[in-house]
């Protein structure tokens, strides 16, 4: 059997004075030799606290060489990683408990309230890491132990439906592959990671260190942008892997630094805008490659051919991945997108799905609708449950959340489906304003903005100002939990 632990330790066997993290925050390296050095004492000292071969143990952890260290620890025992992020609410991290059987959780915060009325208790601190083993609060199903489970992780949750997707150690170091058909990742690379690692390791991290790359963990500042630059001409780095947002804040940096070194910044976890996209390019010379990330797969498509022009592509799928489009007549002309390929999840947890059964003939189905153009390029236009259907004319939210977010005082918007009682479906938006903004407009003048640039019935009929949009962990927007206080009201 596969196990990803054993990957690491033939990279470091490879390269063992090479750096494998260089912490910005705390300004020191870690080579591949002293990095399994410290995963090897780590998972000796876990082993004495009574994490065993076939646990599953909840790491709640923060992300950083820690997060990576305690991972591969776990790993060379035998057990089976369920990330907890730091980010979500104490509800949040309950559900993760209740719906998968874990044994153990791994904590380095001290905040534990979550396990509060669950049978759990400390067993051993190791380090800076508290050790709870806990009476789990459900049997695994049935066949789940007839996969070799390196990870069970909950998709995000946009639609109000997180599910526990499961992935072995083999799917993992099959998809690792089928990334870098694209990404190329050398001894040579300095990866700059921008992202929490309870949501993005199981592709991106194991990637970079079975590649043998450098991952530089970026410090945190005040001016975040400014201090992203800093960092990544700093260590000169090669990749740059992080959200929308992160790339609008480095844009507006003015410190003049460039990025010389720079040949890939991958834009992932949400939709890139084509003004963030221009703005990147115009600052660093260098275009925004956005991906397409899905924890059920990996990342199938990467725009690597056209990030320069096609702006609002994630591009051609990658060699290891088949695409299928299939047209929906309730879709607005928009297909489902569909793929086939190496690295996709053993199984859903609850219910126990197995991925004979997820699959469509071969086929996964992500749930996104899209198109492709003469290239094979192709292009996200929405999620079927997202589509606003206003008198039997249908649209995608993103359509007007890109018009709204073109507005010079709007920070960032979210177009949603609304009804009130039984009255036909409209169009909402929630918006953010800037900051720096002298002058805010008022609902009315959204409104009018919008519709010098969209139809008729795409015009938004309510505007509300927040503070602030719902998103999950991993930085998407909660649509759902927006649509319900609307139609609740």
């Amino acid at each position: 059997m596969t196990n990803l632990y054993q990957v690491l330790k033939a990279t470091a066997e490879r390269q063992p004075a090479n750096i494998a993290v260089s912490d910005c925050e705390n300004c020191s390296t870690v080579t591949y030799a002293q990095l399994l050095g410290r995963v090897d004492g780590l998972a000796k000292r876990f082993r004495a606290a009574g994490i065993v071969p076939g646990d599953c143990v909840g790491l709640h952890v923060a992300s950083g060489l820690n997060y990576i260290i305690r991972t591969y620890a776990l790993w060379k025992l035998g057990a089976c990683v369920v990330p907890i992020p730091l980010e979500l609410a104490p509800r949040e991290k309950r559900q993760v408990c209740q719906r998968i059987a874990i044994d153990t959780i791994v904590s380095s915060d001290r905040s534990v309230g979550f396990l509060s009325g669950i049978d759990a208790h400390e067993i051993a601190r190791v380090g800076s890491c508290r050790i709870i083993r806990m009476t789990p609060l459900r049997q695994h199903p049935t066949d789940f132990t007839s996969v070799n489970a390196a990870f069970i992780r909950f998709s995000s949750g946009t639609t109000g439906a997180a599910k526990g997707v499961v992935l072995s150690h083999e799917t993992i170091f099959d998809r690792v592959h089928a990334a870098n058909a694209g990404l190329e990742l050398t001894p040579d690379d300095r990866v700059v990671w921008l992202l929490s690692m309870s949501y993005h390791f199981a592709v991106s991290i194991v990637a970079y260190l079975t590649f043998g790359a450098t991952i530089i963990l970026h410090k945190r500042a005040i001016d975040l942008g400014r201090a992203l630059v800093e960092d990544a001409a700093g260590q000169r780095g090669t990749v740059i892997y992080g959200s929308p947002s992160h790339y609008e804040l480095m844009a507006r940096d003015r410190s003049g630094r460039e990025l010389p070194d720079l040949r890939l910044a991958i834009s992932t976890a949400t939709a890139l805008s084509a003004d963030t996209a221009r703005a990147f390019h115009e600052r660093f010379d260098v275009p925004l490659t956005q991906a397409y990330g899905i924890i059920e797969i990996g990342l199938p498509c990467i725009n690597l051919c056209h990030a320069g022009e096609k702006l609002d592509s994630v591009g051609q799928p990658q060699p290891s991945f088949g695409v299928r489009l299939v047209n929906r007549d309730d879709a607005g002309g928009m297909s489902s997108i569909g793929f086939r390929g190496k690295g996709f999840l053993d199984a859903y947890y609850d219910p126990w799905q197995p991925r004979s059964e997820i699959m469509q003939d071969g086929w996964f189905y992500t749930g996104d609708l899209g198109e492709m153009d003469e290239e094979g390029s192709l292009y996200i236009r929405g999620r079927a449950s997202e589509m606003i259907n206003v008198g039997g004319m249908k649209f995608f939210p993103r359509e007007v959340e890109e018009v709204l977010n073109t507005h010079p005082a709007i920070e960032e918007a979210v177009v949603f489906a609304a009804r009130k009682g039984n009255a036909r479906e409209f169009a909402c938006a929630q918006v953010v304003p800037r900051a720096e903004a002298r002058v805010i407009p008022t609902p009315v003048e959204l409104r009018q903005f919008c519709a010098k640039r969209l139809a008729h019935f795409k015009v938004p009929q309510e505007v509300e100002f927040v503070a602030s949009l719902e998103r999950t962990a991993s930085g998407k927007i909660i649509r759902s939990a927006v649509v319900r206080e609307i139609q609740a009201s």
